[in-house]
């Protein structure tokens, strides 16, 4: 989708310098929010990667099985979602076999660098993390240390014991059952070696706690690429938090970018150009601006 060429051209009288300078702001504008996020699912078999996946996002995005892996290769998902679409990476599940993780290996190898968010989902009631502790190490981790944002979401918790306790009404953990969570989230987080903040307690069958997921995810990310991902999660999952956070990301970036297409004294024609575009394109490709 184009951010509406039109709104530029009617700006006459300007120097082939400034046409220029338009048209690169410009470009980058299309390419910032029409920008397709590339989210990559990991975990084991059984952790509800495509249960998650569907809480988040919506719709069927893929099939969904208790029995075995379904997805043997990487599956790319393509969803439309508004204006634009989100693209999932379902990799097979892990530890299925010490063959079949060797053959993983190099697939998570050539995939990772190209995601924009890496999401490891774990079965929180299960006790045995230790496979995706060292698959992560020895195979995840080396992609990660760029600063490519990863969370580790800790999916399931409403069948942590005490299951008993858990509230159907409201849909939120007892006090013993949020303190066993609490347990096994600073446990993976220190398997894992990784900051308590990116463990996300949720349970997607039961839409728990995905608004704190969406946050987590939003607040990794890069400042220009915030406001597509936002985009594209459910409205039910969108905070006003992350929603403003995803607006100074994006102005942020626009400033940036301004300054490296225009230098730091813009003028009134650029200023003309920025209060057009948030006004006519970044609300009308937006809905929730």
């Amino acid at each position: 989708m184009k951010t509406q060429v039109d709104l530029f051209d009617h700006l006459v009288e300007l120097s082939e310098q400034q046409k220029e300078q338009i048209e690169r702001l410009k470009y980058w504008l299309d390419q910032t929010l029409t920008y397709e996020p590339k989210v990559g699912i990991l975990g084991k078999t059984g952790a509800g990667k495509s249960s998650l996946c569907n809480a988040l996002f919506g719709g069927s995005v893929a099939r969904v099985s208790n029995v075995e892996s379904c997805t043997r290769t990487p599956q790319e998902i393509r969803i439309k979602v508004g204006s634009g679409s989100i693209k999932l990476v379902d990799f097979p599940g892990i530890a299925e076999s010490r063959d079949r993780d060797a053959e993983y290996r190099d697939l998570y190898s050539k995939w990772l660098p190209d995601l924009d968010v890496v999401l490891w989902v774990l079965n929180a009631h299960t006790r045995d993390f230790l496979q995706d502790e060292e698959f992560y190490h020895n195979v995840v981790k080396f992609h990660l240390r760029q600063g490519k944002p990863f969370v580790i979401v800790l999916n399931q918790v409403d069948i942590v014991t005490p299951s008993r306790e858990w509230n159907e009404k409201d849909r939120q953990p007892g006090y013993q059952q949020q303190e066993n969570i609490a347990a096994k989230q600073k446990f993976i987080a220190e398997k894992f070696k990784v900051d308590p903040v990116v463990v996300v307690p949720v349970s997607a069958m039961e839409r728990y706690n995905l608004v704190s997921l969406v946050e987590t995810i939003t607040y990794a990310l890069p400042k220009e690429k915030k406001a597509p991902f936002v985009d594209k999660v459910k409205e039910e999952n969108r905070s006003e938090r992350v929603k403003e956070d995803a607006k100074q990301g994006f102005f942020e970036a626009l400033g940036e970018q301004i300054g490296e297409v225009v230098g730091s004294k813009p003028g009134k024609v650029i200023g003309s150009v920025i209060g057009k575009v948030v006004d006519n394109v970044v609300k009308r490709l937006f809905k929730w601006w």
